[in-house]
């Protein structure tokens, strides 16, 4: 499974999570509520599912949350299958088994006791997937289901990229299918190279460069306008700390001299868009507490999201034929307390390059 950038995307997961786990009316009847949550990627190896249950607790939720009898179900109470249509027809169909084994960074979901269902089938952007929740000691079954997000690339900018353009650029990529809608990011790559020791250490810092989501169009092109390239040097200020004790110089992505940039489009399906759209409290002063779900489940008893994402990526090479980039880089009084060389002076500039 890749690593994954710090998006709204992932946000989302951590607001489902959130606001899930509440103290539920003390007085109501007690009623299983099926709480799960996975977004699909058609790039990853395997697909992971959170599946937990309502709980009533007098002290504090969130503490009661890390029991783990609280959250999760038996395992032997429940059934997970995954299931893969085809033009409406079942073409594949697993009963999916648990892990506690989490491949996160560090964060919400980075948990020794969480319990995870995942699957590592490959999955096919032409099908549509459901995650069922068969409840053995009813028999009542839950359900949720999507498409996939696939079949997009970017189509400007290509390669050369010039930081000092202070106007809006346009960006362009082509619609992604049953993408509902897009966020941008920008990924600056940089080595540390210790004064003392010569040690070498490669390091990222990335961008989320459109505000509100992107909304996709009819048209087989999106175009977002928003951004100025040159206010990503504050970016590089704002996020790289002054160490006199080291010398930074740009990278190379992919071992491409000079390619020191990636622009990342991620496309979601409207399942996230709507539980996003939802889920974004309002600029009024009333703040009604929205609930969204894809789960289908009699009698409200499942809550949570099933959707697809997908991302389409260039790598882009700092342009010092045009606006002097890297000079901005190393020479100017924003950025020079930063410690940049020149990347010809770098410990990793390829010999064969003049």
């Amino acid at each position: 499974m890749k690593k994954l950038l710090i998006s709204s995307l992932l946000g989302a997961i951590a607001l489902i999570f959130f606001h899930q786990c509440k103290p539920l009316d003390l007085t109501a009847d007690y009623k299983d509520i099926t709480i799960s949550y996975g977004i699909l990627n058609v790039r990853d190896d395997v697909h992971y599912f959170k599946i937990y249950h309502g709980y009533l607790t007098e002290g504090n939720a969130y503490q009661a949350a890390g029991e783990w009898d609280n959250l999760y179900y038996p395992i032997d109470s429940i059934e997970v299958r995954f299931e893969e249509y085809r033009n409406g027809q079942l073409t594949r169909s697993e009963v999916l088994d648990t892990t506690t084994v989490v491949p996160k960074d560090d964060g919400y979901f980075h948990n020794p006791k969480q319990l995870l269902y995942y699957s590592k089938w490959k999955l096919d952007d032409e099908c549509k997937y459901r995650l069922v929740i068969h409840r053995n000691s009813t028999g009542e079954e839950v359900y949720a289901e999507t498409m996939m997000v696939h079949g997009f690339s970017i189509s400007r900018p290509m390669l050369s990229w010039n930081m000092n353009l202070t106007n809006p650029y346009p960006m362009r990529f082509y619609s992604a299918e049953n993408a509902a809608m897009y966020d941008v990011f920008l990924t600056f790559y940089y080595i540390e190279v210790d004064n003392a020791t010569g040690a070498v250490e490669h390091k990222q810092i990335t961008r989320k460069i459109n505000g509100d989501y992107i909304r996709a169009t009819s048209g087989s092109e999106v175009t977002y306008s928003g951004f100025t390239p040159s206010s990503f040097f504050s970016t590089i200020i704002q996020g790289i700390e002054t160490n006199p004790n080291v010398t930074r110089y740009i990278d190379s992505v992919d071992g491409k001299p000079y390619h020191c940039m990636r622009l990342t489009v991620w496309g979601g399906d409207k399942n996230y868009l709507t539980y996003r759209e939802v889920a974004t409290p309002s600029s009024s002063i009333v703040q009604n507490n929205l609930e969204y779900t894809n789960f289908v489940s009699n009698d409200e008893s499942a809550y949570g999201l099933v959707a697809s994402r997908n991302y389409s990526y260039v790598n882009l090479m700092m342009d010092n034929t045009t606006g002097h980039n890297e000079d901005t880089l190393v020479l100017s009084p924003r950025t020079r307390r930063l410690n940049f060389n020149y990347y010809r002076y770098s410990p990793e500039f390829p010999p064969q390059l003049p």
